[in-house]
């Protein structure tokens, strides 16, 4: 689960789509139309220390991982979301990013009806526990949201158009398509089709409270463009694909199952992705795992696994977030990468010295040396509005 505190973001503008449940500040009258303004959003301080960050900033970093400011317009039943967003640290890892990150149309928000429709650039909120734009659940990221070089499965976000249609109020269908640039074909003269809108599309079946219960789950499937070699697959996944000998689609598989009750919520997902989406010899499984419990009001204890088993690399997280004020809380993280040399990625069975996939002939993006296991401590202040 999203916990206040940890993770607000784009998310948020979806979740107003469909409750209606917009903090109105405004309400003005447009052409006999009344318009309802809204805005609320985020703002982080946040601190790390440890091998995670580079020696020549001291292996620490200081400043705000992500701000967001959300703006939404309502009349009748549509809606326009415009968020706000931006980084800014004090070293070379994040760096800094400001703009605008979001901007789209949802026609059918706030009716009755089953079904609503979004159109502009937006989170595509694929998988069990997605969270578009800003951050995972976790203070550092997860494998499925792009640590370690993976794919960001649970992070994509981009130009598309999306559905969603509700047989129940807990059983939904989610579907759409979206675009990739010119550039993400990787070498645009070369390409016979490139990145048709018709060639990036997904549909995601979700169901929360199964049977009554407290169990939720979701069943998924999405195909991507990969482009020629020269080039990354881009913004849309996040993952490098560099020398990926492909110019067509390939697919993506989720299921993921949980439970919510109580102070409980723990759930396990499986993604499988095609070998060429990440440019490995044989196709990416992810597995992730989360369980977080409230044991007291205002405290949330949440741990993280994750592991790519071509990429090699597993990752486990540990925190606790405190709300000790009604729009301030504060979280603590352990967070550690590791990293398996034995992994066909990197060992001298699949890979030239020179670092050249012998698959392909093209230059594979991993090279032929595991990075080093890393660890940090993190801090974060949240104020949320």
């Amino acid at each position: 689960m999203m916990k206040r505190g940890l993770a607000l973001s784009a998310l948020l503008g979806v979740s107003l789509v469909v409750s209606g449940a917009a903090l109105a500040d405004a309400t003005l009258t447009v052409d006999d139309y009344p318009v309802t303004l809204a805005w609320s959003g985020f703002v982080r301080a946040d601190y790390g220390n440890g091998s995670r960050y580079s020696v020549a900033d001291g292996e620490d970093r200081l400043g705000f991982t992500k701000s967001l400011l959300l703006l939404s317009a309502t009349t009748q039943d549509i809606q326009a979301i415009l968020d706000f967003g931006g980084t800014g640290l004090s070293q070379a890892f994040g760096g800094s990013d400001i703009g605008i990150k979001d901007a789209f149309i949802v026609i059918g928000a706030g009716s009755d009806s089953k079904f609503f429709v979004s159109a502009g650039a937006q989170p595509l909120l694929f998988g069990l526990r997605p969270n578009g734009y800003p951050s995972d659940s976790s203070l550092q990221a997860n494998i499925d949201y792009g640590a370690d070089g993976a794919f960001a499965v649970s992070q994509q976000a981009g130009p598309s158009v999306i559905g969603v249609y509700k047989f129940t109020p807990d059983i939904s269908v989610r579907f759409g398509v979206f675009d990739l640039a010119e550039s993400n074909t990787g070498n645009a003269t070369q390409a016979t089709s490139g990145s048709k809108i018709g060639d990036n599309n997904f549909i995601l079946l979700r169901g929360d409270k199964i049977a009554g219960t407290g169990l939720f789950g979701t069943l998924g499937f999405e195909r991507i463009y990969v482009g020629l070699p020269g080039g990354p697959l881009g913004t849309q996944g996040g993952g490098p694909v560099a020398g990926a000998q492909v110019d067509d689609s390939k697919n993506i598989y989720s299921a993921g199952i949980g439970f919510k009750q109580g102070i409980v919520d723990a759930s396990i997902e499986y993604i499988h992705l095609d070998k060429a989406i990440v440019n490995t010899q044989s196709s990416e499984r992810y597995l992730r795992a989360h369980v977080a419990v409230n044991p007291a009001p205002q405290w949330t204890v949440y741990a993280d696994y994750s592991n790519a088993n071509q990429l090699s690399a597993t990752d486990y997280r540990i925190g606790a977030s405190w709300q000790f004020r009604k729009h301030l809380a504060l979280t603590a993280e352990y967070s550690k990468d590791t990293f398996d040399s034995s992994n066909s990625v990197y060992n001298g069975e699949n890979l030239l010295e020179s670092g050249i996939n012998p698959a392909t002939g093209t230059l594979n993006p991993y090279g032929t040396t595991p990075p080093s296991n890393v660890e940090s401590v993190d801090l974060r202040l949240t104020f949320t509005f």
